[in-house]
């Protein structure tokens, strides 16, 4: 008898580990291979078959097992939802540490809600079939055997009638056709059948077998043929195939009936390893889950193996949530609840008493919780433009997104700020103290992200918070308005703090340690940020998985998409560039030896020497030529404002510079300048070298270095982006600015304007070329066209003088600001011509590399798709003296200037001035020469982009091997002095 007994165990796990096996292979789709055996279009139809019969085969094991266990049925269902959460967990959890890649929270929602979710079509199957258990058991018991069979019969035909078209059977709605292999399976476990039954029905599982193979085949050879012919076929190829095919049902009974005596013994621990088989094959990362493993497709074997392995670990899988779950007080309590309680509502009532007893406990938490989640959502409705997110081609209402899209961005939001609240309520100890001042923080940097988005186009960046110091200055360009209602808003929050505190105090009932406990997890969740952007990092993937894919393209349509603060985290840790995969010392000083020979064969034909020469690098704030701005119509009655600038075109080097910023990034363009970096070729244009590249070094060559003696003037404060200190690694001797000790004189403001005019900064770079005999470098950077345009001229000729495209400039606030500007831009040209009359009479060289560093934040960034390239130029010119033309310098540039990036205009010069260059100058002139001009993707991606000299994109494919080895060669130099090891310092002759 015993040994009877272990032969039916030892059958019966062998027949179940042998179909979890089969399910585990059924991970991957072979169809393929076996369609490469001969005959292969039959062949191929196996994994079809085998997959089909495997939905059906189970439920029917589980509803023949399931209606002789003397548990309840919603105990069953606990007991295997458990086990598939379980599964689930593990499961992904492998997934994800082989594959960190492809982690998203919805996968987390498909593992706590796997029927919902649609994790396994066979689970669904079986929940809903124990919950139908007990009235088809009831059904069943009033008519006879044959009155079953018939109905059963009729379901099935049913059931395939209606579901024979294109429905896919990997939803969960499929499940209620399927619950018939449920029914059929309790039906099947109560009949007797004897051995001649089950020879019979062997027989006719082989020729239900054939009938599919066959009947499959020239059902599909017809399809095909209608298909061919132009039919619009509006149902499921696989026809014969179907879960519900009545072939397919027969002969899966047939099976059942054969292994009947084998199933009658299968044991509750058993059902629940059938359970894992069903998760691991048809879970959706199922198909993706071997390819995890790069061990397991170098070979047949390998993948044998590994598939072998998964089975193992299935096995242990079940032992270890055997030991493991019903030992939690959750689960004890559930199936001891369960065990005695069928009756749905009174399950119900349960259930809502348990729950709101837990949420009475935990109210507080919730409370916090869900404030924090409604903030974060608020955040996003402040930086959002009018309830809409600008996305490039369309505009989604704010909650609709945040609902469907962002939901997960906006949790990650709440834990920081849950982290911030925790640190603070461990320091304070007060609830409402901790929590008023989260949400005034956050609350009030989306305000301020709202603001700098409006004047500048931007949002609030890690590195804006230096300018912390000129909040004296910030808060002029904001309008009264608003700082008056922030005022009031947030005397009310102090008020209503100070109320709760005193009329609602909340203790937390965690003792000190505990809480201790908590603020250092929560310091460690706000440490996470500095590895958002570090790729291949488990918290990289982490964050994408939240939705959080970092916006550095288009940072101020991220900040409408994440929230202000979540984007703002994204920029904590910018990773500057990707290390070139040739970047190594040698290879350094193997380019640095070649930039000197071409530095040396330039040179044999260049007379000049730089240091000798007098060149003023000129940032016009905001400069642009107004008729180039798109759709814009000046009246002919008001005044040509660039008259003098476009004569400019005859006698100087002349065009349009490409701007890497629009409506902001002065700082970016004027690192371009003197460097002859390219922002093209950083992992995104949003960051701001002159903050977070140039203070790690001690040392930054710039043009400068080349002088005895270099400068800069801003008729501004000084403090803006960090430039007192970088202008001290740069090696500048002086910095003049407002609050300097090298005073800025002739300050002169022109009517309402806050901002000193140009005549300011032209006289002082006036009088600082008059101030040395030798050779100098000024860079003298404007501040008159800067934003906002509040109509501050009086007597303006351009007032009610500017019209054009209507869907541009409708608006009477952007005709106002845009004839502001222009009037603007009208002195810009007075005294520009008025400096370079100037220094024309002065008997010394001096060069002007004049260029306006992007648009004026007056029109809307939606229109930069459909004008790149017009909205990202400006003008500039490059204008050298009577003197200098006179003593070896050209009057222009005749060649590549019609279109060029700011990092060209140190070789423009050079070239210009017919000065000698060092090795880097050389291969900045080789850029210059060889390549189209370099700049930013205006197209919000990632990487540089080509323009010609019609202003039309390159496609970089079409570079030749001799431009691309000088793009490689310029990415080298660029690393090594961004993020590298700055080898070419080393160099001393390389620079200078």
């Amino acid at each position: 008898m015993i040994k009877q007994k272990r032969s039916v165990k030892f059958w019966t796990w062998g027949c179940i580990g042998l179909l979890v096996f089969l399910m585990i292979v059924q991970m991957n789709d072979y169809t393929t291979a076996f369609q490469n055996i001969h005959f292969g279009s039959v062949f191929g139809l196996f994994p079809t078959i085998i997959r089909n019969a495997t939905i059906i085969f189970v439920p029917m094991i589980f509803g023949a097992v399931c209606s002789r266990s003397d548990r309840s049925q919603w105990n069953n269902i606990f007991r295997y939802w458990l086990t598939a959460v379980g599964t689930l967990i593990i499961y992904y959890l492998v997934f994800w540490l082989f594959k960190p890649s492809v982690f998203n929270m919805w996968q987390v929602w498909g593992i706590i809600f796997p029927v919902s979710t649609s994790s396994s079509i066979i689970l669904t199957t079986i929940i809903l079939g124990l919950i139908c258990e007990p009235y088809i058991i009831h059904f069943q018991a009033k008519y006879s055997t044959k009155q079953n069979l018939l109905l059963l019969i009729l379901l099935t035909l049913f059931s395939f009638i209606f579901s024979a078209g294109m429905m896919s059977f990997h939803y969960s709605a499929s499940a209620i056709y399927l619950v018939v292999d449920f029914a059929w399976g309790i039906f099947l476990s109560k009949v007797s059948i004897t051995k001649k039954t089950t020879r019979r029905m062997f027989v006719v599982a082989i020729v239900s077998f054939l009938a599919l193979l066959v009947g499959s085949y020239i059902f599909g050879s017809i399809y095909w043929q209608q298909s061919l012919s132009g039919w619009q076929m509006t149902w499921n190829r696989q026809f014969v195939l179907n879960p519900l095919s009545p072939i397919l049902v027969l002969f899966v009974i047939s099976g059942f009936v054969v292994f009947k005596y084998v199933i009658a013994n299968i044991t509750d621990k058993q059902l629940r390893f059938l359970i894992i088989g069903a998760i691991i094959m048809q879970a959706p990362i199922a198909s993706k889950f071997m390819s995890a493993f790069k061990f397991a497709s170098k070979s047949k074997i390998y993948e044998l193996l590994f598939l072998v392995l998964v089975f193992i670990a299935s096995y242990c899988l079940l032992e270890i949530l055997d030991r493991i779950l019903p030992r939690l007080k959750f689960v004890k309590s559930t199936t001891a609840y369960l065990s005695d309680q069928n009756d749905i509502v009174l399950i119900s009532e349960h259930a809502l008493k348990g729950l709101k007893n837990w949420a009475k406990r935990n109210r507080v938490s919730l409370f916090t919780w869900a404030w924090f989640y409604l903030i974060s959502m608020i955040s996003l409705v402040i930086v959002s433009s009018h309830l809409r997110i600008q996305l490039m081609n369309r505009q989604p209402n704010v909650i609709i997104y945040v609902l469907s899209i962002s939901s997960f961005s906006i949790i990650l939001t709440s834990i920081f700020l849950y982290a911030i609240f925790t640190i603070l309520y461990f320091i304070t100890t007060r609830y409402w103290i901790s929590n008023a001042i989260v949400t005034v923080v956050l609350l009030g940097f989306s305000i301020a992200s709202k603001l700098k988005m409006q004047l500048r186009g931007e949002p609030i960046y890690p590195s804006d918070l230096g300018e912390a110091t000129n909040l004296n200055s910030l808060i002029k360009m904001v309008n009264q308005k608003v700082i008056i209602v922030v005022a009031v808003a947030l005397i009310i929050v102090i008020a209503l703090t100070i109320f709760l505190e005193i009329k609602v105090p909340i203790k937390s009932k965690k003792s000190w340690k505990r809480r201790g406990i908590w603020a250092l997890l929560s310091m460690l969740v706000l440490l996470t940020p500095l590895r958002f952007n570090h790729e291949n990092s488990y918290i990289h993937y982490l964050s994408n998985g939240f939705n959080n894919n970092a916006g550095f393209a288009n940072p101020q349509v991220a900040t409408q998409q994440y929230g202000p603060f979540l984007n703002f985290l994204n920029f904590l840790d910018m990773q500057v560039m990707k290390q070139p995969s040739n970047y190594t010392q040698e290879n350094m000083n193997k380019m640095m030896a070649k930039y000197a020979k071409v530095a040396k064969s330039i040179n044999k034909d260049r007379k000049q020497k730089l240091s000798n020469q007098t060149i003023v690098f000129n940032l016009s704030e905001s400069f642009v030529d107004p008729y180039t701005f798109p759709g814009i119509k000046i009246s002919k009655s008001a005044p040509n404002p660039v008259k003098y600038i476009q004569q400019l075109k005859s006698n100087s080097t002349y065009g349009s510079m490409l701007s890497a910023g629009y409506g902001g990034g002065t700082a970016n363009m004027e690192y371009e300048s003197l460097t002859g970096l390219n922002m093209g070729l950083f992992k995104t244009s949003s960051m701001t070298p002159f903050v977070q590249i140039v203070p790690k070094h001690s040392f930054y060559p710039t043009i400068g270095m080349n002088f005895n003696y270099a400068s800069a003037i801003h008729d501004y404060y000084g403090t803006f982006y960090s430039r007192i200190e970088d202008y001290k690694r740069f090696k500048f001797n002086k910095f003049a600015y407002m609050g300097s000790k090298y005073k800025i004189t002739d300050q002169k403001k022109i009517d309402k304007s806050p901002y000193n005019s140009d005549y300011t900064a032209y006289q002082n770079a006036y009088k600082q070329i008059n101030a040395r005999q030798g050779g100098q470098f000024i860079n003298l950077i404007s501040m008159q066209n800067h934003m906002p345009y509040n109509n501050w001229y009086t007597n303006n000729p351009y007032s009610g003088k500017i019209s054009g495209d209507k869907k541009i400039y409708s608006s009477a606030g952007i005709r106002t600001q845009m004839a502001t500007f222009v009037r603007g831009v009208q002195y810009t040209d007075k005294y520009v011509h008025q400096f370079i009359q100037e220094i024309d009479k002065i008997h010394k060289p001096i060069t002007v590399v004049f260029y306006g560093d992007h648009y004026p934040s007056i029109l809307s960034q939606r229109l930069v798709p459909k004008y790149p390239v017009q909205m990202h130029s400006t003008r500039y010119f490059i204008y050298s003296n009577k003197y200098a033309r006179q003593h070896g310098a050209k009057a222009k540039l005749t060649e590549k200037t019609n279109y060029v990036g700011t990092s060209d205009f140190i070789a423009m010069m050079l070239e210009q001035t017919d000065s000698k260059v060092t090795p880097y100058q050389a291969l900045l002139t080789e850029i210059y020469k060889e390549l189209p001009a370099l700049t930013i993707n205006f197209g919000g991606n990632p990487g540089y982009q080509l323009i010609s000299q019609k202003g039309k994109l390159i496609d970089p494919k079409t570079l030749t091997v001799k431009q691309r080895k000088l793009i490689r060669d310029y990415e080298m130099i660029q690393y090594d002095m961004t993020s590298g090891n700055s080898y070419s310092l080393e160099n001393k002759n390389f620079y200078k």
